[in-house]
């Protein structure tokens, strides 16, 4: 994965938002992020670069952690949230081009994942940009960690035509763009979503272990 150009550029695109509708809707909920707003997005954005740079997290962050990031921040605006993660953002990008083990990577796909977060409850399209590295690393690692007792899965990114499998063996078929894949296995679609998509065979058994964070509680269409 291309980390620290990737990474650049979502916040490049972020700080564009908010600078403008993203900094007018502060306070708008975020679907994807029940618990946040807007605003609070950012926070935990600023929030986990700051500590990654210093050393105080290793990615991935729990739940506890990112409450800190938004508490420790609430109060500011997002100009001054964006101005601490702006000024951070050289340390991380280092880390990022010298880190070797995959969660070196996950800062990057916090960022990704998050600014399509935030594009949806703004109602903005879905920046799609760059969706063939991100599902790569993800079904690379989600290929790793396979229960062996599940069906394996055959992932087609069929704007991509390239495919992954979960597990040993011929099993199911799953098939979407590399976009909607990706925003399946981060949670973003509820398991009545991903059912619903391509498959051949049966799905059920299976759509607890794709989601590699919490399933979404309400349908996201972004």
């Amino acid at each position: 994965m291309d980390a620290a150009r990737i990474y650049a550029e979502a916040q490049e695109r972020l700080l564009a938002l908010a600078a403008g509708p993203a900094g007018e809707a502060a306070e708008t909920p975020v679907p994807a992020l029940p618990a946040w707003n807007v605003r609070q997005t950012y926070a935990h954005l600023a929030g986990i670069c700051v500590d990654v740079v210093a050393g105080t997290v290793t990615p991935p962050a729990t739940d506890e952690i990112t409450a800190r990031q938004v508490a420790e921040r609430e109060g500011q605006d997002i100009e001054q949230i964006c101005q601490e993660w702006r000024s951070n953002t050289p340390a991380l990008l280092e880390l990022l081009d010298s880190g070797t083990r995959m969660r070196h990577r996950l800062p990057v796909v916090d960022v990704w994942t998050h600014e399509n977060d935030l594009r949806g409850a703004l109602g903005i399209p879905a920046q799609t940009r760059d969706a063939d590295q991100l599902l790569d690393f993800a079904l690379s690692g989600a290929a790793r960690m396979w229960p062996e007792h599940l069906p394996s899965v055959t992932a087609t990114a069929t704007d991509l035509d390239r495919s992954w499998t979960l597990g040993g063996g011929t099993g199911l078929q799953w098939r979407g763009t590399a976009y909607e894949l990706h925003r399946a296995l981060m949670g973003r679609r509820t398991p009545g979503q991903v059912a619903a998509m391509d498959w051949t065979g049966d799905p059920a058994p299976v759509l607890g272990a794709l989601a590699l964070l919490p399933a979404a509680e309400r349908p996201l269409d972004v």
